[in-house]
């Protein structure tokens, strides 16, 4: 179900704030070959009436139940998002934004995959990095080494 917040509220005068705090419920979604739970979702909204329109401030923070990429263990993610924008009209649709309501959901639902870190791990199993001695070339790559020889 989709939670909207309204964000004009009559009899509020050029400067104004309005603070508001929101729980709702997100769907859970498959990515990177991971299923992702949303456990919690709350978002904090802050409205300045402007005398051209509209200052929207807002911020969610979820918790995503996931697995560790190495351990295949749960793990949960906490992930904070938000946007910051002017609204001149009652409506803006890449805010989700509709005659003067925001539709926090539908916003979180998109763009919460994009904060979903490509590979996560647990803390103390960091991904394993090769051991390097530096800036070595590989040595299928040496015999080019001549080719761009600077004169300088």
């Amino acid at each position: 179900m989709d939670k909207l917040i309204k964000v004009k509220r009559p009899g509020l005068g050029v400067g104004d704030t309005n603070e508001q705090t929101a729980s709702f419920d997100l769907p859970s979604f498959d990515l990177y070959g991971r299923h992702h739970e949303v456990t919690d979702a709350k978002t904090r909204v802050l409205v300045t009436q402007l005398a051209e329109g509209l200052h929207l401030d807002f911020e969610v923070v979820c918790k995503v139940s996931t697995t560790c990429d190495r351990t295949l263990e749960p793990l949960e993610l906490a992930l904070r998002f938000g946007e910051s924008e002017f609204l001149a009209g009652p409506n803006e649709s890449e805010l989700y934004v509709e005659d003067w309501e925001l539709n926090i959901s539908r916003y979180a639902m998109e763009a919460l995959p994009s904060e979903v870190p490509m590979q996560i791990f647990r803390p103390g199993t960091e991904p394993v990095k090769p051991e390097s001695e530096g800036d070595e070339i590989d040595p299928r790559w040496r015999g080019l080494g001549d080719l761009f020889a600077s004169g300088f």
